[in-house]
């Protein structure tokens, strides 16, 4: 029954909906129950958490996605002997982390909850690694249960602590704690339904493994960096209170980016399958899977660049108004991020993660030397800049390597529907702002851009069924 597409596709939207809770919602919480100073400190931490997940998980649920995928259970012995060098790896990343947190001149009380924070690198690593044999698979359910659980430990804690008058320490204890529920939860059902018989350990095999493990790690630690390297730049140039408004801008932008970091690993783990046993390397044939995230991430974008003055201060309050510039800069971020991650995949299933690496290290580079420019000067909004222009380099990077090594893709021709009609209904929108109450400006935009859509066939509920196929089975 749970293999049934609609099924799949309830999982995949449910999930989506408790990562909004996950790593919205608390925050919206903390900021409205503790202010920005609580909100800065705990998103910097949780930012020194995600860069140092990089080095903990070395890319190694990305490889494990793509060789589950393209081989199915014949990929055990991979499967296990990567997760065994992310153990290891798992604790040199908190061994650097706990350095980091006292060497960077940080306050003792974020020293503390950073060292907290380090707690989570294991058991997140182990939740990814599971997770990505679940997609692969297409277990859904798996994963929607795992982060069932997990949401509901941190929010039910997360609230206890903060209406008792906790502070960030606490809440951080509550995100490790939920971090081992769901890996509990994951690695027993790894272990139970795709290696109910254990590989052996074999020494050979784990450094066969480790060699296209190495360029997949540096091309996750690279991401990651890129990701989080922002609110740390922030944080050594300003002060904790600015740290929390850059910080609910971010937060946003992750929101928005949940739907592109969910499809990609279903568009991977399938087209890691066409690439090796179907022999088809022309990305070209997954042409209405790209229409259909487009169709869901521009108008989506466009909304928050036009309301983002009426959201940050409906879910932040009125104190974060002022991130409304930065808000809009890292929307621009988040469409150039949505066609990055789509080639990012072709070039991993493709088995270039080498060359993926290097448009990567680009990304981050143009970042760092733009917010070192730029910060002083501009401030938040000079660190958005530096993150839009990063974003930019290495789309076009990626774009180019696609087009020489396997097929030219017109991006532009998947993308073109839905932004016409939604650059039009924002536009209407945004010359009405100052004379129409934002929520029936934003009912509006929502209505046109949905019936826009859906007139002019945008969404194919044929591509989405097939999305949500085991990948031998899509034949």
């Amino acid at each position: 029954m749970t293999h049934r597409p609609s099924l799949q596709l309830a999982f995949v939207v449910g999930e989506a909906a408790l990562t909004f809770v996950s790593v919205g919602v608390i925050f919206i919480i903390i900021s409205r129950a503790s202010g920005p100073e609580v909100l800065g400190t705990y998103a910097l931490a949780l930012a020194w958490l995600a860069l140092f997940q990089g080095v903990s998980s070395f890319g190694i649920p990305g490889y494990i996605l793509r060789e589950a995928g393209a081989y199915g259970q014949d990929a055990a012995r991979q499967v296990v002997h990567a997760m065994l060098l992310g153990l290891g790896s798992g604790f040199v990343a908190i061994f650097l982390m706990l350095i980091t947190a006292r060497f960077l001149g940080y306050s003792a009380y974020v020293t503390q909850v950073m060292t907290i924070a380090s707690l989570a690198l294991i058991p997140a690593f182990l939740n990814t690694c599971c997770r990505s044999v679940f997609v692969a698979q297409r277990k859904m359910n798996l994963p929607f249960i795992a982060a069932l659980l997990e949401v509901a430990v941190m929010l039910s804690a997360s609230l206890y602590f903060l209406f008792s008058g906790y502070g960030a320490v606490a809440l951080m204890v509550a995100f490790v704690v939920a971090k081992v529920a769901s890996a509990s939860f994951a690695g027993f059902q790894l272990f139970r339904q795709f290696l109910p018989v254990r590989p052996p350990f074999d020494p050979r095999m784990l450094f066969q493994t480790a060699r296209p493990v190495v360029i997949f790690g540096i091309g996750n630690m690279l991401g990651m960096l890129s990701l989080r390297i922002n609110v740390i730049m922030v944080s050594l140039w300003a002060d904790i209170t600015t740290v929390g408004h850059y910080a609910a801008a971010t937060k946003i932008m992750e929101i928005t980016l949940v739907i592109s970091n969910m499809f990609g690993p279903l568009l991977l783990s399938r087209m890691a399958y066409n690439f090796s046993a179907k022999g088809n390397r022309d990305p070209n044939s997954f042409g209405a899977w790209y229409e259909i995230l487009f169709a869901m991430i521009i108008p989506l974008c466009v909304a928050v660049w036009v309301f983002a003055g009426f959201i940050l201060t409906t879910l932040f309050g009125s104190a974060f108004g002022n991130a409304v510039w930065v808000l809009r800069l890292l929307m621009v971020y988040v469409l150039t991020e949505t066609a990055d991650i789509l080639m990012s995949v072709i070039l991993i299933a493709a088995n270039r993660q080498r060359q993926d690496a290097v448009c990567l290290a680009s990304n981050l580079l143009t970042n760092i030397v733009l917010n070192l420019a730029l910060l002083p000067v501009l401030g938040p909004v000079g660190s958005a800049i530096g993150k839009v222009a990063g974003g930019g380099v290495s789309t076009i990077l990626r774009h180019l390597l696609i087009s020489r090594l396997l097929s030219p893709v017109n991006w532009l021709r998947f993308a073109r529907k839905p932004a016409q009609i939604s650059l039009v209904a924002g536009a209407v929108c945004f010359s009405l702002l100052d004379v129409e109450r934002p929520i029936w400006l934003l009912l509006f935009y929502t209505s046109v851009c949905l019936a826009s859509l859906w007139i002019f066939s945008s969404f194919s509920f044929a591509t989405i069924k097939d999305m949500m196929r085991f990948p031998s089975a899509a034949e």
